[in-house]
């Protein structure tokens, strides 16, 4: 049971949530060549989502939603998800993974990290 735990809190990339998890499916569907997907969570509860391809370049447009709700927020609407709200940011990999020096490239290139 410890190490289970220890497990869960050692894994580097946060987890996509349930709503997530099925925008990603879909944006996989939708852009076949992509190697994963870049989550943006922000402040208010929106997210920003994109595809990637093996470059590192968007792969599909940027998706903005908000779970459980018609449309983003007004402050999405007004300043398009600004890069100070950003609160969680990650690439949700496609299997089998890119090797990690690729890995490592698209995350700079992406996510400025």
């Amino acid at each position: 049971m410890a190490q289970k735990q220890q497990a869960r809190r050692s894994k580097k990339a946060p987890s996509p949530e349930t709503g997530e998890q099925a925008m990603i499916e879909g944006i996989f569907e939708g852009s076949p060549e992509a190697v994963g997907v870049a989550v943006i969570r922000l402040d208010c509860g929106c997210r920003k989502m994109a595809a990637i391809d093996p470059g590192g370049d968007p792969a599909s447009k940027i998706i903005m939603y908000r779970d459980n709700a018609q449309s983003i927020c007004d402050q999405c609407k007004g300043d398009h998800g600004d890069f100070q709200r950003i609160v969680k940011q990650f690439i949700n990999w496609k299997k089998p993974e890119p090797d990690h020096v690729t890995m490592t490239m698209i995350s700079a290139k992406v996510l400025g990290n």
